[in-house]
Formats: structure tokens, C-alpha cells, sequence
């Protein structure tokens, strides 16, 4: 299981970057760089208004999320699971899915 840090602001699972989803989906089979990779759970929070709630940004969300995962080349690949403790996903200014990038992504 995995914590997963956020900084793709127009997120709806975004808070405090903190992700609040409990399973993402990280994309990048052929990738051999972060640039290959993308989250594909990402909302964009303007045209998927599905928060339910504010969190604030004082209250830490330690909750640890299952991270599928199909970039094969990264070194925490297993088996279609990531095996990282801690992940990143990055791009602040993602309006798009395939925007994002898997920060923690390191070639095998």
C-alpha cells in the first residue's frame, strides 16, 4: 500500500495534496521517464464537481491507497502494483489526465 502525494491542483481528489481516491490508476507501459507516465484517475475538479467535502489542510490524511500500475520499466513495478511507500504525482497545472506525471517514476 502507498501514500500518495498530489500536486495536480485541478484534481477533485486533490486536498491539501493529499489524495483522498483509494485505488489511482498509474498509466505508462512504454515509458522509460516520468514524461511516459499518467494518472488515470485523474478529475478535473471544473468539470467533475465531486467533492463532497472540504478537509482541511491542518487535518493529514495518512490513509495508504492501492496504486495499479502499468508502467513496467519503473523499479516499484510488481506485478501490475506499485511497490513505492510514498508516490508523487505531479504537474501542478494538469487540466488533463494525460497531463499528469508519476513523479516517483525511477527507470529499472
Amino acid at each position: 500500500m502507498t501514500n500518495i502525494n498530489c500536486k495536480a491542483e485541478k484534481c477533485c481528489y486533490n486536498s491539501c495534496e493529499k489524495c483522498l481516491k483509494g485505488q489511482i490508476d498509474v498509466e505508462g507501459l512504454y515509458a522509460k521517464s516520468k514524461v511516459g507516465t499518467f494518472c488515470q484517475s485523474y478529475k478535473n475538479i471544473e468539470y467533475n464537481p465531486i467533492k463532497e467535502m472540504e478537509i482541511a489542510c491542518e487535518i493529514t490524511d495518512d490513509r495508504l491507497h492501492k496504486v495499479s500500475c502499468s508502467a513496467n520499466y519503473c523499479v516499484f513495478y510488481n506485478e501490475g502494483v506499485c511497490d513505492n511507500k510514498e508516490i508523487t504525482i505531479g504537474k501542478e497545472t494538469s487540466l488533463y489526465r494525460s497531463e499528469t506525471e508519476c513523479d516517483s517514476f525511477t527507470l529499472k
